[in-house]
């Protein structure tokens, strides 16, 4: 079971226009309204892969109704803290031209810090129970920044074996690291904004990933690159690679994706190498659908056997020798992966 953590849910609305002029009337297509959130995105793209997943959401009660409705279609357990007030809107525009997405997100309700009590201890409920809980996304008003922290107190007090996986920026994201986080899945933006560093390369990215990974003792620090691919690293040994080829519908989810493909490739017990090719494979999926429709099994499935180009980092010649090896088993492994997830 992986749960999931979504403090700020939101409803998605993507827009899509075919040539966006800001000194001209655009005119818009309505593809979808989905309902979002950063941690039900990583439930939604579990759900897909065959993962068992639970969302554990802040639920406002002017939308209540809606959310439990989507949410029971959807076919995941979820549970939800109540909150008066309203869900945000997120609004998502595709530009068909350049297959880019402008964001405009709302701030949403506030809450009382009693919602916030509440969500930590249905974390320490949830922990026990769980391989991997996720922290991922925005905080209303009224959780400070320092939640996410106390989110990772809770889940360690009540289990030693819980992975933590943090998907967040900022001051959020720092003072996390201060309880002892597994996983880190930021963007390049967000790694250089939160770490205060320019890296004009994957190679300058490989050098100051390694040192936080080692920093904070880090389990897997994996960086989204957009179009360039992803990187991964654990401190000791990095890959990266390109993204798999697909048409590009909509960027929303794509990074939960990545959670989401990560959190399957773990729980199979998979190498640094393929749980960076179920991320990015899991998010491939999910970008070539309109709206915030996240990935499938099938789908994820087409995608593994794509050269992908995984390239390894390394340092000195054993290491380069080493890593060569593991590059050879990966190649094998990427030929027998569909067989593999058939039988699962």
């Amino acid at each position: 079971m992986i749960t999931t953590l979504t403090p700020n849910p939101c409803f998605d609305r993507t827009l899509e226009i075919e040539k966006f002029d800001i000194y001209k009337m655009n005119r818009v297509r309505v593809l979808r309204s989905d309902l979002g959130g950063k941690g039900i995105n990583v439930s939604a793209a579990l759900q897909g892969l065959g993962v068992e997943t639970c969302a554990l959401a802040v639920s406002f009660q002017d939308d209540e109704n809606a959310m439990s409705e989507v949410l029971a279609a959807k076919g995941f357990e979820y549970e939800f803290i109540p909150a008066p007030g309203r869900l945000r809107t997120c609004y998502k525009i595709f530009d068909k031209s350049i297959s880019h997405t402008i964001e405009i997100n709302e701030y949403g309700s506030g809450v009382e810090v009693s919602v916030g009590e509440r969500l930590l201890e249905a974390l320490q409920r949830r922990a026990p129970k769980s391989t991997a809980i996720t922290l991922s996304g925005s905080l209303p008003e009224g959780l400070g920044s320092d939640f996410y922290l106390r989110c990772v107190k809770a889940v360690r007090k009540a289990s030693s074996a819980c992975r933590i996986v943090v998907d967040a920026e900022k001051s959020m994201l720092l003072k996390a690291l201060e309880g002892g986080v597994d996983i880190l899945k930021p963007n390049i933006h967000e790694f250089q904004e939160t770490f205060q560093c320019n890296v004009e390369s994957v190679e300058a990215l490989d050098i100051e990933a390694r040192k936080i990974a080692k920093q904070f003792g880090l389990e897997i620090l994996c960086v989204s690159l957009g179009s360039q691919g992803a990187y991964i690293t654990n401190g000791a040994e990095a890959w990266r690679c390109r993204p798999p080829k697909v048409a590009v519908r909509s960027i929303q989810g794509a990074g939960d994706s990545v959670i989401a493909g990560m959190c399957m490739a773990l729980e199979k017990g998979l190498s640094l190498p393929e749980i960076l090719r179920y991320g990015v494979c899991a998010a491939g999926d999910s970008i070539s659908r309109e709206g915030t429709q996240l990935c499938s099994l099938d789908g994820m499935r087409k995608l593994l056997e794509q050269d992908i180009a995984l390239e390894s980092f390394c340092r000195n010649f054993r290491a380069r020798f080493s890593l060569f090896l593991s590059a050879m088993v990966c190649a094998m492994h990427s030929v027998f992966s569909a067989g593999r997830l058939a039988d699962d």
